[in-house]
C-alpha cells in the first residue's frame, strides 16, 4: 500500500484537482490522509465530502500550525509501505504509484515539471539526472539546495521514517531540509523513476513567490544544529559552511529585490558579517556541492563587490 499525505491550508480553488489526480490513479491500492490546517474557506468542507465518498480518504482537522507540522501529522496515521506527500495546488500523473510500486529501494526520487497557473510548464526537474551519482554527493548536493530539497520530490519507505523518528521541522521555508537529511544519511538505498510524475505549480499565492529577506538563513543554522545532535558533524561540517555561506547570497539577492541601493548596501554589509560569524573557521567551505547561481556570484561577494550582486539580482528579477 502507497501512503498518501496532503497539507490542506485554503486551497479550494485547487484541492479537487489535487486530489482526483489521486483518485485517478492506475494503481488503486493506497490511502489519503488530507490535513486541514486551519483553512479559513470551504478547503475543510470539500475534503469532508471526498472522505464521504471514498473510504480510502481520511480527513484531519487541525488548528494552523503550518505545512511542516500538517504532514507531521498525518504520518501519525500511515500503514503503508511507502509514504508520498504531495502539496494542495499539485497534481501528479496516473502512473505514479504504479511506478512506484515496482520500487523497493529506501528512498525514491521523482522528477517534476513547474508549471504555471496556465498550466504551461516553466521548469523540468529532472532529480533522475542524479543516477548512479554517489549517495553522498546527493546528500551534500541537497544540504546545500543544489539539488532541490523538497518532500513532494521524493517518495520514503515507511520504516525509514519510523526507525528513526524522521519528522519534518516547522520552519516556514525550508521546513523539508532537515527531514531530506535524515532520510539521505539514513537511507541503505535510493533510487529515481524516469519519467515525469508531478506537476508542480507556482501561482501567485505560493509561498515559494513570498520574497523574504533571509529564507534559508534560518535552514541553515537549524540543519548545523541537528547534524550536532545526531553525532555526524565533522564529517559535514564544509558543507555546512557551504550552506550557511550560500544562504548569506540568497539573502544578498532577495534584500535587491526589496531595497532601494543605499539601503541595500547597509544591510548586505550587516548580512554578511553575519555570515562569517556563523561560519566555522575550523573548516573549509565545500564549494563543490554549492548552487551553481552562489557559485557565480561568490567571487564578488568575497570581494564585498555587493552592487555586482544588487545588480544581477536586478536583472534577474
Amino acid at each position: 500500500m502507497i501512503s498518501v499525505i496532503v497539507p490542506v491550508y485554503n486551497a479550494e480553488k485547487y484541492i479537487e484537482r489535487c486530489v482526483n489526480s489521486i483518485i485517478s490513479q492506475t494503481y488503486s491500492d493506497w490511502e489519503l490522509f488530507l490535513i486541514d490546517d486551519g483553512s479559513k474557506d470551504n478547503s475543510r468542507k470539500k475534503i469532508k465530502e471526498y472522505e464521504q465518498k471514498d473510504k480510502r480518504i481520511t480527513a484531519i482537522h487541525q488548528e494552523n500550525q503550518g505545512a511542516g507540522a500538517a504532514r507531521n501529522k498525518g504520518l501519525e496515521f500511515v500503514s503503508g509501505s511507502y509514504v508520498v506527500f504531495v502539496d494542495s495546488d499539485d497534481y501528479i500523473e496516473e502512473n505514479y504509484f504504479n511506478l512506484l510500486s515496482k520500487h523497493k529501494e529506501d528512498v525514491v526520487f521523482i522528477d517534476v515539471n513547474r508549471r504555471n497557473e496556465k498550466g504551461e510548464i516553466t521548469a523540468q526537474e529532472r532529480l533522475s539526472a542524479y543516477k548512479g551519482t554517489d549517495k553522498d554527493d546527493i546528500l551534500r548536493g541537497q544540504m546545500t539546495g543544489k539539488i532541490l530539497w523538497g518532500g513532494v520530490r521524493k517518495a520514503v519507505k515507511r520504516d525509514l521514517l519510523e526507525e528513526h523518528d524522521i519528522r519534518y521541522s516547522n520552519l516556514k521555508v525550508g521546513e523539508e531540509a532537515i527531514y531530506s537529511f535524515q532520510l539521505l544519511y539514513y537511507a541503505e538505498s535510493i533510487s529515481f523513476i524516469e519519467t515525469t510524475v508531478y506537476n508542480y505549480e507556482v501561482h501567485a499565492g505560493s509561498l515559494s513567490q513570498t520574497v523574504q529577506d533571509d529564507p534559508w538563513g534560518p535552514v541553515a543554522i537549524a540543519l548545523r544544529e541537528k547534524v550536532k545532535t545526531m553525532g555526524c558533524y565533522e564529517a559535514y561540517a564544509d558543507t555546512l559552511n557551504c550552506f550557511i555561506y550560500t544562504a548569506g547570497i540568497v539573502s544578498l539577492e532577495k534584500l535587491a529585490k526589496i531595497n532601494s541601493y543605499s539601503e541595500y548596501r547597509i544591510k548586505s554589509k550587516k548580512r554578511m558579517q553575519q555570515v562569517i560569524e556563523q561560519l566555522d573557521e575550523n573548516y573549509p567551505i565545500d564549494y563543490k556541492h554549492m548552487n551553481p547561481k552562489a557559485r557565480v556570484l561568490s567571487p564578488f561577494v568575497k570581494g564585498k563587490m555587493y552592487s555586482v550582486v544588487f545588480l544581477a539580482s536586478k536583472i534577474r528579477g
